[in-house]
Formats: C-alpha cells, sequence, structure tokens
C-alpha cells in the first residue's frame, strides 16, 4: 500500500474480523470496520466530481457516524489516479479509459456515473462540427483531468489542431464569456455545474455533435466508450446533440481491504435515493448499472456484495 500503512489504520486480519452492516451494533454504537482516516480525490471547482465526492463522502460518514473520509481537490482523473497509485489518497473518482492501463493494479469498487463529453461554443461563433476549431483556442481541461486526456484523443484522432488553453471548468466557462477561447471540452455528469452556469450567465450556447467521433472513439477503444445525447431535459432550451460518454468509477488500489471494500459499495449503493436528493447524476446508480464495470475489474469485496444482492 505504497507506505505500508493501512490506509485505514488498521491490521489487514483486524478489518476482516470486523462487523460489516450499516445498522449499529447491538451496544449502540456505530458500525465498526475499525478504519482510521480515509482520503477520497475528487475534481475542480465547477466540476462534479468534486460536488458528487462532496455528497458520497457525506453519506459514508453518517453511515459510520463519525468524519472518517476526507474529499481532496483535484485536477480531476488522471491527477486521482496518480494520487491513488502514489497511495496519497485512498478511494478515488477515475474514467475507465483513464484506468485502463492499469487495471488489476487498481480495480472498482462500483460505477458511479457516466460522464459525459460537452464541446460548448456561443451559439453566433460559426462552430457546428470539430473540424471548425482547427487554429483556435479551445479550453481543454487542466492537465491533469479526464477532460484533457478523453478531449485530447478526440482531436488527435479528428487531426484537428487546436490551440489548448489549460483551464479547469469554473474558469473555462468565464473564459467562454469572456472571448478568451472559443470553445470548452468539459467531461463531467450531467447536469455540470460549470455548463449550467454558462447557460445562465452566458450569450445563448451551442453544443457541438459528435456523433461521428463518438463512432470512431468506439471503435478505436472498444469498452470504454458509449454513445449518449445532451438533451433539453437536463439542459433547458438546448437541442438535443449527440456525444460520447465514458463511465465513471470509484477506484482504489488492489490491497484496499475487502470488509472495507463491501462497506463502501453497500453504503453508496443503497443510499443512491439518498445522494440524488442533492446530486441528480445518482439516479443513475442501482446495482445492476452500479456493478457494470468493465473492463475494469471489481475489487473482490464488491463484487462478492453485488453477488449477494443477487444480480
Amino acid at each position: 500500500m505504497g507506505s505500508g500503512r493501512s490506509p485505514l489504520g488498521l491490521s489487514r486480519r483486524a478489518l476482516l474480523t470486523a462487523p460489516l452492516g450499516l445498522a449499529a451494533a447491538a451496544c449502540g454504537s456505530s458500525p465498526d470496520l475499525g478504519i482510521g482516516d480515509l482520503k477520497l480525490a475528487t475534481g475542480p471547482e465547477g466540476a462534479t466530481y468534486r460536488e458528487s465526492g462532496a455528497a458520497l463522502a457525506a453519506l459514508w460518514n453518517e453511515a459510520l457516524d463519525r468524519e472518517a473520509v476526507e474529499i481532496v481537490f483535484t485536477e480531476a482523473s488522471v491527477d486521482n489516479l496518480r494520487l491513488l497509485r502514489g497511495g496519497e489518497v485512498d478511494l478515488a473518482y477515475g474514467n475507465v479509459d483513464v484506468l485502463r492501463p492499469y487495471d488489476g493494479e487498481t480495480v472498482a469498487l462500483l460505477r458511479i456515473f457516466d460522464s459525459v463529453v460537452h464541446l460548448v461554443t456561443l451559439r453566433d461563433s460559426g462552430i457546428r462540427a470539430l473540424a471548425d476549431l482547427a487554429g483556435r483556442p479551445v479550453a481543454l481541461g487542466l492537465p491533469g483531468s479526464g477532460t484533457r486526456f478523453t478531449g485530447g484523443r478526440l482531436i488527435e484522432a479528428a487531426g484537428v489542431p487546436v490551440e489548448v488553453r489549460d483551464l479547469g471548468q469554473t474558469a473555462a466557462a468565464q473564459a467562454l464569456v469572456d472571448g478568451e477561447v472559443d470553445a470548452v471540452f468539459s467531461l463531467t455528469a450531467m447536469p455540470t455545474p460549470a455548463i449550467s452556469w454558462l447557460l445562465a450567465n452566458a450569450p445563448p450556447v451551442h453544443f457541438v455533435d459528435l456523433a461521428a467521433e463518438a463512432e470512431t472513439m468506439r471503435y478505436a477503444h472498444p469498452g470504454e466508450y458509449l454513445p449518449v445525447t445532451i438533451s433539453g431535459a437536463v439542459y433547458p432550451e438546448v437541442a438535443t446533440t449527440a456525444t460520447l460518454a465514458v463511465p465513471t468509477l470509484i477506484a482504489v488500489r488492489s490491497g484496499f481491504p475487502t470488509e472495507a471494500a463491501r462497506f463502501f459499495t453497500r453504503t453508496a449503493v443503497e443510499g443512491a435515493a439518498a445522494l440524488a436528493r442533492t446530486r441528480p447524476e445518482a439516479y443513475q446508480i442501482n446495482p445492476r448499472t452500479a456493478a457494470a464495470t468493465v473492463p475494469i475489474t471489481l475489487h473482490p469485496g464488491a463484487a462478492a456484495w453485488f453477488r449477494s444482492v443477487k444480480l
């Protein structure tokens, strides 16, 4: 586990013999996994990762009846994987395309939602296709983000040279309004806080159709991407637009203790309705969808819990 310290502050034997359930023990104490403090890597300002992570950590902490899980703000998926592999965090939001080369070293507790590629421009920009971005300044996410990773793959596959701007979600939205960039890539769940801000505060915006690029990416990287649509049901008054998505998982290192993995997986899935009251992307969570982490391996503890609910 990197430093040799259990990320849960406990011996493996003690964890494996600790009681699991979410109900309090007979003595009235909180669930006793015997865990120490944990860190959950999330994302930047304006991104779903950060807000979803805060809600998920609160759910876990409530189940444990103490502040066991601390959220860590990051540049998102690529940065999260680096921190997770280095033992600097214990749990992390991560996209399948970023995690895949390290499958086995890192494994999944569950699929938390699907992150959607938003390519946003101002409606009067004249940009209607990815090719129209050639030579233009484009916000392509922070260097450690999933937006940079997946957006970079997209523009490379399309052979479209752009002037890359290193901007997080909130800064990118403001830069579009200020005319500093001509388009913004955002890879996150819907509705995305920064995109919702744009719709409320910017001149009319337009989502660029990526139907052809979605098919190219699916065939180039089997199992990593899926076609989706952005619609007015999520973003009012926006035309339905074809794009692509990548599953987002909660990842841990392969040595994460089994009973703790069961507990965190179970709590997240069974608490989906509570999460959804403040985080609409949590409506995607149910036992069947949460278990669908292929091509990333489920942690054995998570897999055991999913089997117990008879998927």
